[in-house]
């Protein structure tokens, strides 16, 4: 191959490699384009009988609901509806314990459960959102 040739074959291949790479950089990039959810909300409720709920909004619609239930130490996050938004429940154990949609199609529900102290106290949050990012509620206070 003469010298001619390979300089030729390098420049091919050189901006083939440009090509593909700026479009893996362009997909990507719309990919984590998603945001947090706008405008988002968070209602805390005491639903009785060691059971409590955090619910998130973004504007007036509905992106999950987090539950705790004392009564066989359960956390739970439902993701109701397709919005593009995934939604998590954490409580403050140690490893902390997740239920998690995330990378679930909606309508979805999680759970996760597991024998925890009678009486001791937890942090009880939720976090909702996408590639791109998500917001958090603030703690409440839970016991199992």
């Amino acid at each position: 191959m003469s010298i001619s040739m390979r300089k030729r074959a390098a420049t091919v291949l050189t901006t083939a490699a440009i090509v593909v790479g700026g479009t893996m950089t362009v997909g990507a990039g719309t990919a984590a384009a998603a945001s947090a959810p706008p405008n988002a909300k968070f209602y805390y409720n005491n639903l009785g009988g060691g059971m409590y709920s955090i619910i998130g909004y973004s504007g007036n619609k509905v992106v999950g609901s987090g539950y705790w239930h004392a009564n066989g130490d359960r956390l739970e996050a439902v993701d109701p509806s397709p919005d593009g938004y995934g939604f998590a429940a954490y409580l403050g154990t140690s490893p902390v314990r997740e239920a998690s949609t995330y990378g679930h199609n909606a309508p979805h529900t999680v759970s996760k459960s597991g024998n925890l102290p009678e009486g001791k106290k937890y942090r009880f949050w939720v976090c909702m959102g996408g590639s791109g990012g998500q917001v958090c509620s603030d703690t409440m206070t839970v016991a199992a």
